[in-house]
């Protein structure tokens, strides 16, 4: 078979495919001509073996190369392995320009995204509505910048990870098709085993194990009124809410794909995670994701039974696995109760107090500039003129509210733009849901919609959102969901009672790019 058999039919194939081979096949010569005894001459003579090596699956295998890069980037956004340049010492947002080992693979994938929009093969699932809202609240975090030329770069910083934000969401909802959900929930469940092996293992020496790779050298304590200390593990994560707040995001999947997946193995692997990970939620003793997972879990139940999911045949398997849950659930209770309870009861006053004297600060930002804000990404440096009470002197953190925070920094209009968006994307995929045929696809964007309301929820007492990775984990998940739901709009058939499971092909799949 030629090159031209291997790539996208079009009479534009093989001539790109050829061009593809000759720009980057050619600097071998010239990278071989200028070898010498330098090491970087060898450095270049390799990287551009690595580029004809990777030209050659691009050109031979697009298909399979692009879905390798999708479970790529995606696989490893939650892993905190990355670097930020221009670093500056700060809390609340991007500190520097970020790049992570999951933004190699989707460096890497931006070649055949690119592609397969130019030849067809691709397009965009994100909804017009929310990309313009998007647009609009990246213009006024223009402005922010702008008007606060004294911490300019913190802004840009910050402005930087909204758009690759979005572009993540956009790589991801292009990239997936139905053949990767399987794929996608082995990954997810051993993403969501490995942080929390490395939770439990925290919780039981009380060491930083895992977690001192990446950021500091002891496992958060928290005091209790009792004087009792109280371990709160966060994975491989910087804080246990990020870590919590990933798993309001994951197990509801991890749920779904129980249901949806046939085959003993695969349900066996998604319900160790999902109970593994639902002791690691209750370790993080994060009493804001609690609540949030639970609204979550029940509007993930409200959507599968408007959808039909809990009725006929079906109702029995959900109602097992339900008593089942309850009974592993009850064992945990046994276990962790006693945590549970004293951290509703007797945690010390000042942990909330504090939050509502940083809301009072926000406030007055709000006040004093609200049109523009008084600067993105400039919270804690702007903190002490707006601080009567000086919360800074033993508290200098950001607003724990991510929509106050949004206000204060970008003023009025970015605090209501970014309201319309996280309510345009609930909005939007609610409505799309109903259009949705397959089941295993139904399931999933059910979980993916409950999972996003459960961590917008969430935001009402904390600012994870502007934290890596977990921003980057909430946009993945933003893009997975329109994915879900474009593939299951296009190409999904039978009926939401069917028998159809992950393993069994629904409708046409999109072609190679």
């Amino acid at each position: 078979m030629t090159i031209s058999d291997r790539m996208a039919e079009g009479p534009s194939g093989p001539r790109v495919s050829r061009t593809l081979l000759w720009l980057l096949l050619g600097g071998l010569p010239l990278a071989a001509a200028t070898v010498a005894s330098s090491r970087a001459a060898f450095l270049i003579l390799a990287a551009s073996a690595g580029m004809a090596a990777f030209a050659a699956l691009l050109v031979f295998t697009p298909q399979r190369t692009a879905d390798v890069l999708f479970l790529g980037f995606v696989g490893l956004v939650s892993i905190p392995l990355g670097k930020f340049f221009l670093y500056r010492p700060h809390v609340g947002g991007w500190p520097g320009l970020r790049f992570s080992v999951s933004d190699v693979f989707l460096l890497l994938s931006a070649p055949l995204l690119m592609a397969g929009l130019l030849w067809g093969r691709r397009r965009n699932a994100l909804p017009a509505t929310v990309l313009l809202l998007y647009g609009l609240l990246v213009v006024q975090y223009a402005v922010s910048v702008v008007g606060s030329a004294s911490h300019l770069d913190l802004g840009l910083f910050e402005l930087a990870s909204a758009l690759h934000a979005l572009f993540l969401a956009f790589a991801t909802a292009a990239f997936f098709r139905r053949a990767l959900l399987a794929p996608f929930l082995v990954v997810l469940s051993g993403v969501v085993g490995l942080h929390t092996l490395f939770a439990l293992l925290q919780a039981a020496t009380g060491r930083p194990i895992g977690r001192s790779w990446f950021h500091g050298t002891e496992v958060l304590r928290e005091t209790l009124v009792s004087g009792a200390v109280r371990l709160r593990p966060s994975g491989l994560f910087d804080h246990p809410i990020v870590y919590a707040d990933f798993l309001v995001l994951s197990l509801p999947v991890l749920a779904a794909g129980f249901f949806a997946c046939r085959g003993g193995l695969k349900r066996a692997l998604l319900a160790g995670a999902f109970f593994l990970g639902t002791a690691g939620l209750i370790l993080t003793l994060s009493r804001g994701a609690w609540i949030s997972s639970a609204i979550a879990s029940g509007f993930f139940l409200f959507l599968a039974w408007r959808r039909g999911l809990l009725a006929g045949a079906a109702r029995a398997s959900v109602r097992r696995a339900i008593a089942g849950a309850a009974g592993v659930l009850l064992v945990l209770g046994l276990f962790f109760g006693p945590a549970v309870y004293d951290r509703l009861t007797r945690s010390q006053k000042g942990n909330l107090e504090v939050r509502f004297e940083l809301n009072e600060i926000a406030f007055r930002m709000i006040e004093s500039q609200p049109f523009s804000g008084v600067g993105l990404n400039s919270f804690i440096q702007v903190m002490e003129h707006y601080d009567p009470r000086d919360v800074m002197r033993y508290f200098p953190a950001t607003v724990h509210n991510l929509y106050l925070l949004e206000t204060a920094e970008a003023g009025i209009p970015g605090g209501l733009l970014f309201l319309l968006l996280f309510g345009a994307i609930l909005v939007s995929s609610f409505r799309r849901l109903r259009t949705v045929t397959d089941p295993a696809l139904v399931w999933m964007a059910a979980a993916l919609i409950a999972g996003f309301l459960g961590f917008a929820v969430s935001q009402v007492a904390d600012f994870s959102h502007r934290i890596e990775p977990l921003r980057s984990i909430v946009w993945v998940h933003i893009g997975l969901l329109f994915g879900v739901l474009s593939i299951g709009s296009a190409g999904s058939v039978g009926s939401v009672g069917s028998t159809g499971s992950i393993g069994t092909p629904s409708g046409p799949e999109e072609e190679s790019t």
